[in-house]
């Protein structure tokens, strides 16, 4: 146990240097922990104490991997296969005036979307954050309109803060412009993402549809990390119901 604890630490801290993989390293660090723990309580002769700690982790491991098994349930959202009343497009990061990466791939998700639902509304959800020139609404339009979608689609919805706050601005917004509140809608988000934002939704008419990273290495990496990160977040929304985006 203490060499498995020396190599998670040692793997924890590597991760730790690359971008992104913040939570990842902070898994692997705290696994180090865990484990160092058993072999302390194994030198002290505390058989007890160890059997406990290994069943908490095991009773822990279970109820990941069944959170997990949810949150990859939905990386393949299509949106249903039918029509919508409107796309709903949730924020992400913005560099200045320019859509993150993540962002992009969500609005190009969308427009792929919108090419098979005719000319319904798009509307694009999210405040200004820190180190943003420009609101994420704002800078989605753009995107959205230098792309060839009619300016008068794409509705601004500037007051979200959160996936939770996406949907409930979002929704006042259609019941303003007229959308019957049980006429279905799809959402845009990234893939690992899809299945928590539905929860967060609460309503059976919200449809997802999955946004995914290039492929790549490092990108790939990336997805693990958000994949393992998103069954944590799960556990807070259905829990706790704490208005995080993690």
């Amino acid at each position: 146990m203490s060499a498995l604890a020396v190599i998670c630490a040692a793997c924890g801290f590597t991760v730790l240097a690359v971008p992104g993989l913040r939570f990842s390293a902070l898994l692997l660090l705290c696994l180090a922990a865990f484990c160092a723990a058993l072999a302390v309580l194994g030198r002290l002769g505390k058989r007890r104490a160890r059997r406990v700690l290994l069943a908490l982790f095991g009773a822990g491991f279970v109820c990941f991997a069944v959170l997990e098994a949810l949150v990859v349930s939905g990386a393949d959202g299509d949106g249903g296969g039918e029509r919508v009343s409107c796309v709903v497009v949730l924020g992400a990061g913005v560099n200045g005036t320019e859509p993150s990466l993540m962002l992009c791939t969500r609005l190009d998700a969308a427009l792929a979307y919108l090419a098979g639902q005719g000319d319904i509304p798009v509307i694009v959800s999210g405040c200004q954050g820190n180190g943003e020139d420009i609101s994420e609404a704002e800078c989605m339009y753009r995107y959205l309109t230098a792309r060839g979608v009619a300016p008068e689609r794409v509705w601004k919805e500037e007051r979200a803060t959160s996936t939770r706050t996406n949907f409930t601005c979002s929704r006042a917004l259609m019941a303003a412009r007229g959308i019957e509140p049980t006429a279905p809608f799809a959402y845009v988000t990234n893939d690992y993402h899809v299945y928590r934002a539905g929860v967060v939704a609460g309503v059976p008419q919200a449809r997802g549809v999955a946004a995914k990273l290039p492929r790549s290495l490092y990108f790939d990496a990336l997805e693990v990390n958000y994949f393992i990160r998103e069954a944590f977040a799960l556990a807070n929304e259905l829990l706790f119901r704490m208005d995080l985006d993690l």
